[in-house]
């Protein structure tokens, strides 16, 4: 059996429901993982049993993250936010990074990582980043509408992607504003917006601003998550 990736819920209050692309899924079991859905929990304790028991963990796209966590009020164009999948999100992001368990943080995951290692925000990029490409695209979500270049070579980015520019798909209007003292910026839209981070430690600890699970058929983008299950395996033999 491989090793196991938690995988974050999404969490609607309107109908008190929690629910995961199946996209998630698939890629962690097509790269060797065993998938479990991580609903957003309030008690901490439950959350620490579940820490104990994964490998490894994704933090899913979203909502926007409450400014609060990064001491600024809300932008007028700040959008739906989710308090209690805020909280739990923030929580498993910094319990795993303590722990030195593997990573991925996908869209809102990335900026999730970044907010609980003490970074900030771009609340709304159309409205704070000078002339910004489009971000959030009408293209299907398998579509790759811009390119992103990896800026730091000596990298675990650009050991994965291998090459030095990508093709990704959008969809958010947020992105990560100061970088947290211990992520580096790997890669960056043709406008400056920051695509992806990783850890200045070691150990697997990255987050790309795109959405790799609807990219599975394309091998850079696939290699993502085998990288994650092959770090996790290193914790399950561990852990056993």
């Amino acid at each position: 059996m491989g090793p196991l990736i938690g995988i974050t819920m999404a969490f609607d209050h309107g109908t008190n429901t929690a629910k995961l692309s199946a996209k998630y899924i698939s890629a962690v079991e097509e790269a060797g993982g065993v998938p479990l859905a991580i609903p957003p929990l309030e008690d901490k304790k439950l959350l620490n049993v579940i820490i104990q028991q994964l490998d490894g963990i994704i933090l899913t796209g979203g909502p926007d993250i409450d400014p609060s966590y990064y001491n600024q009020l809300p932008h007028r164009y700040l959008g739906r936010v989710c308090p209690r999948r805020d909280a739990s999100e923030i929580y498993l992001a910094a319990e795993f990074m303590k722990l030195s368990k593997p990573i991925l943080g996908i869209c809102r995951g990335l900026q999730v990582m970044n907010v609980a290692m003490g970074g900030t925000l771009c609340q709304d990029i159309p409205s704070i980043i000078d002339n910004p490409i489009k971000h959030m695209q009408d293209a299907p979500r398998s579509h790759k509408s811009h390119e992103i270049e990896i800026v730091e070579q000596d990298s675990l980015t650009y050991k994965i992607i291998g090459n030095s520019r990508l093709m990704v798909n959008s969809f958010h209007h947020q992105a990560v504003g100061k970088p947290a003292p211990d992520l580096k910026v790997t890669a960056r839209a043709p406008d400056g917006v920051i695509e992806a981070m990783e850890s200045k430690g070691r150990g697997f600890c990255i987050g790309v601003q795109w959405h790799p699970e609807e990219l599975t058929d394309d091998r850079a983008h696939m290699r993502l998550f085998e990288y994650l299950v092959y770090a996790a395996k290193d914790v399950e033999i561990g852990r056993a």
